[in-house]
């Protein structure tokens, strides 16, 4: 299978921004890693997607704050947070209180690339404990992302969409 890969790498003609026609992103198999990326460039942002996951899943700010852009904003809630500081912040904070998420779980991704920016769109189950507070949340985000010049992608706008009704009122 990696032979067969490498071959198509190396037969297909050079494309400025190759985009496959299906946009969600193939499975990667171990140790295909950088010729599946660049067969399926969707598969970097699945990566970094999952980084993410792991970041928040651990409330692990040191590793989120590398990932996120200084600029991010998030909307989640029915309220806009603006900045990495103010995103990362209240999970160190949860972190420290003893906080834990049992549960963030990512499904059904579909990843599209526009040049040097990207659009993750999937569904996210988010169980966690909080000062003894049981809490459970789902619902569909989109995630968008930049390209760094290193080549690596950044979050720059996170919106978040419940399945609950929302508590804003009106």
């Amino acid at each position: 299978m990696t032979v067969m890969l490498l071959v198509a790498l190396l037969l297909a003609p050079a494309q400025p921004e190759p985009t496959p026609a299906e946009p969600v992103a193939a499975p990667i198999a171990p140790g295909e890693g950088e010729a599946a990326t660049a067969f399926f460039p969707e598969n970097a942002v699945v990566r970094a997607l999952e980084e993410l996951r792991k970041g928040e899943l651990m409330l692990d700010a040191s590793a989120l704050e590398e990932m996120v852009a200084a600029s991010l904003t998030v909307i989640e809630e029915g309220m806009r947070v603006s900045g990495s500081f103010a995103y990362v912040e209240p999970l160190r904070r949860m972190r420290e209180r003893g906080s834990v998420v049992k549960e963030l779980l990512f499904q059904q991704p579909f990843v599209r690339i526009y040049g040097g920016s990207a659009i993750a769109t999937y569904r996210y189950l988010k169980t966690w404990v909080d000062e003894g507070v049981k809490s459970q949340e789902q619902g569909w985000c989109t995630d968008v992302f930049e390209r760094r010049t290193d080549g690596a992608w950044i979050l720059v706008m996170r919106h978040r969409a419940s399945d609950r009704p929302s508590r804003v009122r009106r």
